[in-house]
């Protein structure tokens, strides 16, 4: 099943996650048809952006008519691999499992899980699961089959028919044999601006079967300490992201930064938020830093305060004057003076 971007990792402890299960599976589930090719594309590290696509492709060739939706009605549920399957078997209720699954999905991949809650009158909600790629745009056709119909498949499992989505819009066209996608998914229209599975109210409500609240609490806490130890904070993620571009001259951009994060420039401002941080206190951070430390370089080797100014990244010299008087309270020719002074 695809799952969210991640920022960096820090170093763990080798075992591998969620991504390469499903990978590990799909490669498994592939070589098992007849026909099959064996030499199936080898997915690196260098293209993780697209690290389901040349299996999907791969399953095309050897006449899978639906590889999405095959792999999902074959697929085990420990190819979401660590805590995340028994989380979502032990919440008590559909509500509260595809809450656990829109918290916890960052543990076990890359593409973005998006759940929304939406009232629809009368004190009730419904719930729409969406997926998208780590470039904020539409996830592969193929992943949003695999991973709607592995959800529909588990909740199903868990608590009954009716906890069932009551309608699944995709993005791809109606195909010859739709009925694969009725049998797996429910309700289906094709052709639709964007891919989602919406769950009402009946579906929310619906009871986890054999769901243990004291297992849950204790998974859910392991849970969370693991996301914390596994991701680098985005904000850290940002300003590695602007060291690395602080050559150029042009003013850093949130959609440039964003997108060479293979992110969605509103998820990543949500992400800074949630830190307690902004885009553009990080990147006034980094100014700071930098133009602070050109300017206490010692005359000749000292760049003219306007080069200065360029090179930071600011639109005028008057601008990077203001800014160097908030910083210091001098401008930038006075802080250069006592540099040298002080030295």
């Amino acid at each position: 099943m695809g799952v969210p971007l991640l920022p960096p990792r820090a170093s763990g402890n080798g075992d591998r996650d969620g991504t390469e299960l499903v990978e590990a599976e799909l490669r498994a589930y592939a070589l098992a048809l007849p026909g099959a090719m064996p030499d199936l594309p080898t997915v690196d590290d260098g293209a993780r952006a697209d690290w389901l696509e040349p299996l999907w492709d791969a399953l095309c060739l050897a006449g899978v008519a639906h590889p999405g939706l095959a792999f999902a009605a074959s697929a085990e549920t420990t190819a979401l691999g660590g805590v995340l399957a028994p989380i979502l078997a032990n919440s008590p209720d559909i509500a509260t499992m595809l809450d656990g699954l829109a918290r916890f999905h960052p543990l076990i991949g890359r593409n973005e899980l998006v759940v929304r809650r939406r009232p629809v009158g009368s004190g009730a909600d419904e719930v729409s699961l969406s997926l998208r790629a780590l470039d904020g745009g539409p996830a592969h056709p193929e992943t949003v089959d695999a991973c709607f119909a592995m959800v529909c498949r588990t909740v199903r499992r868990l608590a009954g028919e009716e906890a069932g989505p009551v309608r699944v819009l995709l993005r791809r066209p109606e195909p010859a044999g739709p009925e694969a996608y009725h049998h797996a998914l429910g309700p289906v229209a094709f052709g639709q601006p964007a891919d989602a599975c919406v769950f009402g109210p009946t579906a929310l409500r619906a009871r986890v079967r054999q769901a243990d609240p004291v297992v849950l609490a204790m998974l859910a806490s392991y849970a969370q300490r693991q996301l914390a130890l596994n991701r680098t904070p985005w904000s850290a993620a940002v300003r590695a992201a602007l060291q690395e571009d602080a050559g150029s001259a042009r003013p850093p951009r949130l959609a440039n930064v964003a997108r060479a994060m293979a992110i969605g420039s509103r998820t990543l401002q949500l992400r800074l938020r949630e830190e307690g941080c902004s885009f553009s206190v990080l990147v006034e951070e980094l100014q700071r830093e930098r133009a602070l430390a050109l300017l206490a370089e010692p005359e000749p080797i000292g760049l003219p305060v306007t080069a200065i100014a360029t090179q930071v990244g600011f639109a005028t010299p008057a601008a990077f004057t203001r800014a160097v008087r908030r910083w210091t309270g001098l401008t930038p020719s006075a802080y250069r003076r006592a540099a040298d002074e002080g030295r």
